[in-house]
């Protein structure tokens, strides 16, 4: 399994522009569809994972896994790095999103990682690899989402930023999500800092772990 990354001087994704896309009628013409003028529609790659153009809740899509595994809410002003995409074959799948809010100047950086196999249900293991990958030695409190566990916690911490010497905040909230009616879980890890290091911003506690909190209660493992 890849480790997911504290990255503490998080650089966002480039974004990047997209082209028409396309639906299928009943009677089996193709038809030009208006796209959405947002980030994970603009971006190509992550275009791909998006299950409609439609948004499922206000300021989000459903993200379908390419393993067919599960789905989840997704920002829609998030896109996914094809670079550090990875997956072998149904039963693992890996990678990370960035979103920006250049007014308040956030940044949020989310790692998925999900995996379908006999160890998931090893939950002793699987928090002491999600502590060691993301720097936290925290307890873990459970909450029951539909037929899920979510074992959540959170942490922060403050760097100091090696050019400007000035210190940054870091808010990280991370869970091992499992099914209880199958072999399959994710590591699911949301931090969000300041975009700029140079400058200041205003992080609210209780706003990110809500949106972190909302996208870990929305995965919906398929059966």
């Amino acid at each position: 399994m890849k480790k997911v990354l504290l990255l503490f001087l998080t650089t966002m994704l480039a974004f990047t522009g997209g082209c028409g896309m396309t639906k299928e009628k009943d009677n089996g013409k193709v038809e030009q569809q208006s796209m959405p003028e947002t980030e994970a529609f603009k971006d190509e790659f992550t275009r791909g994972f998006m299950k409609s153009a439609e948004e499922t809740e206000e300021g989000y899509y459903t993200f379908e896994s390419k393993t067919k595994g599960y789905t989840m809410l997704f920002p829609v002003n998030a896109k996914i790095a094809s670079t550090a995409y990875d997956s072998q074959d149904d039963f693992f799948e890996t990678y990370n999103f960035g979103e920006s809010v250049d007014d308040k100047n956030l940044s949020r950086y989310i790692t998925v990682t999900y995996e379908d196999k006999p160890s998931t249900k090893d939950i002793k293991f699987n928090l002491e690899l999600l502590s060691e990958h993301t720097g936290y030695e925290t307890d873990f409190r459970e909450i029951k989402a539909g037929d899920n566990i979510i074992f959540y916690s959170k942490g922060k911490k403050e760097l100091t930023h090696k050019e400007t010497n000035k210190k940054v905040k870091f808010y990280s909230y991370f869970a091992y999500v499992q099914s209880q009616k199958s072999e399959k879980g994710i590591q699911f890890f949301y931090q969000t800092t300041c975009k700029k290091a140079t400058d200041s911003c205003e992080i609210i506690d209780k706003d990110e772990e809500e949106k972190a909190l909302l996208m870990m209660k929305s995965i919906n493992f398929i059966k």
